[in-house]
């Protein structure tokens, strides 16, 4: 019974570590937007890469529109302020790259527009 007891607790201690480093903000993750058409065909994505703050713009399809990403901030003033973007008119199966520096603490989306299915959006925060 001693060596269940031990066993047990073992186990619940590393849980506990285990939840408590996947909450903090260093192991926050990245963050996926993706655009579909009206088919359910995906014609563009984009990526916010959390280590090193690097976003990715993927156009998806070859329909002949690029797709454009931005990294928008909100203001409690102004509301969605865009702070840049990216657009992608590489051709389908290809990304683009840009860097912001996200910060802690603030509430932030990212934008994906494309010329037939219009923009999504994507909250995330650092």
């Amino acid at each position: 019974m001693k060596k269940w007891l031990i066993r047990f607790g073992v186990t619940c201690a590393v849980g506990v570590a285990m939840i408590a480093g996947l909450s903090s903000p260093a192991m926050a993750g990245d963050t996926w937007l993706i655009a579909s058409d009206i088919d359910g065909r995906q014609v563009g994505a984009m990526q916010h890469v959390d280590d090193g703050d690097d976003f990715r713009v993927y156009d998806s399809w070859a329909d002949g529109y690029g797709i454009e990403g931005c990294v928008q901030l909100y203001s409690p003033k102004g509301g969605w302020i865009t702070q840049r973007c990216k657009h992608n008119g590489e051709g389908a199966g290809s990304y683009v790259t840009f860097g912001y520096n996200v910060l802690e603490g603030l509430a932030y989306r990212m934008r994906l527009c494309h010329g037939i299915t219009g923009c999504v959006y994507q909250g995330f925060h650092e």
